[in-house]
């Protein structure tokens, strides 16, 4: 079992963590963050879903890498975490060009905690079709 503060800030660092690796389009390390059983739902602003695997998502970032996108906006805002024994939700929001273009993104994302370490099982993402693109924060490259 996870003690609940130390695991609020493990999984703030752990979403820096997965950030920056989606940023640089680092597979390796989706490859470890990402769970074994992991699905994520994309629901863009015409209600239209897209449920992809852990390795589908992986593909759509070895596509943005190989099309020479990199480093992707790096901008993020953590809203709530929560933990519950070996599992926790994080509620976020980014700016990424995952549908094609800039824009804002509200995502829920499901971790697991299993063998030492975070992963996730489930990312819930909503795009966000009236947003204004805040202006970027900049980050520290990895």
């Amino acid at each position: 079992m996870v003690e609940e503060k130390t695991a609020v800030k493990e999984i703030e660092q752990f979403i820096d963590y997965l950030v920056q690796a989606g940023v640089h389009c680092r597979v390796a390390q989706l490859e470890s963050i990402y769970h074994r059983d992991m699905q994520a739902f994309i629901l863009d602003d015409s209600d239209q879903l897209t449920i992809a695997d852990k390795s589908a998502f992986i593909d759509l970032f070895k596509a943005k890498r190989d099309s020479g996108e990199l480093p992707l906006n790096a901008w993020k805002k953590i809203h709530h975490v929560e933990v519950k024994n070996n599992s926790a939700l994080v509620i976020f929001s980014r700016i990424n060009n995952l549908s094609g273009q800039e824009r804002k993104l509200r995502l829920g994302i499901d971790l697991i905690h299993e063998n030492g370490n975070w992963q996730v099982i489930r990312e819930i993402i909503f795009l966000d079709p009236n947003s204004t693109t805040p202006t970027p924060t900049p980050t520290l490259q990895s």
